[in-house]
């Protein structure tokens, strides 16, 4: 069994980073002509440049919300998301031990790009790794390694054959 599961993005979310690369884009233009007609020089140019490393990096984050992937096998799920966020994590089904349809909580951001993921600090959950697409509805995934709450196209389904996927791995292991 290999499902890929490849979450709807959300209009808001990608509008915000698309926005914010258009300011910034205008900003790079505005401190590299002030670097060059103006007294400022030096500190246009350094400020430009500055400017387009944000903009590579909120780039990244615009096509990292593209390719983000949940992989769910015979025996793991896989989230799939750029290095920029936290990277691919790998959930053993053995290891999960509860998954549940939950809405996007609130959070104190502890590493990775703001509305799509990274590791987050969550009243009455504590440190879990997000990889989000949405803000309308995800599964809490709670497993020995830690909690993962991630956006899933059709969650419900999703929980469905992650169960599904459990079961079937807990029947491997008892027949060896």
């Amino acid at each position: 069994m290999r499902i890929v599961n490849e979450p709807t993005v959300s209009r808001s979310i990608a509008w915000t980073y698309g926005v914010l690369a258009i300011f910034i884009v205008a900003m790079i233009v505005f401190f590299g002509l002030a670097g060059i007609f103006t007294p400022m020089k030096a500190g246009g140019i350094v400020s430009a440049i500055v400017l387009v490393i944000v903009e590579a990096i909120i780039l990244l984050i615009l096509r990292s919300l593209y390719t983000t992937k949940y992989v769910l096998t015979d025996r793991e799920l896989i989230l799939k998301t750029t290095r920029l966020i936290g990277g691919t994590k790998i959930i053993a089904l053995k290891d999960v031990e509860s998954v549940e349809e939950t809405l996007i909580p609130f959070g104190i951001r502890l590493f990775g790009a703001s509305f799509h993921g990274g590791y987050y600090k969550i009243p009455n959950l504590g440190r879990a790794f997000l990889a989000i697409t949405n803000f309308n509805d995800g599964l809490l995934i709670k497993s020995k390694r830690g909690n993962f709450i991630i956006t899933p196209k059709k969650p419900a389904e999703f929980r469905n054959a992650i169960e599904g996927g459990q079961e079937r791995e807990t029947q491997r292991l008892l027949l060896k």
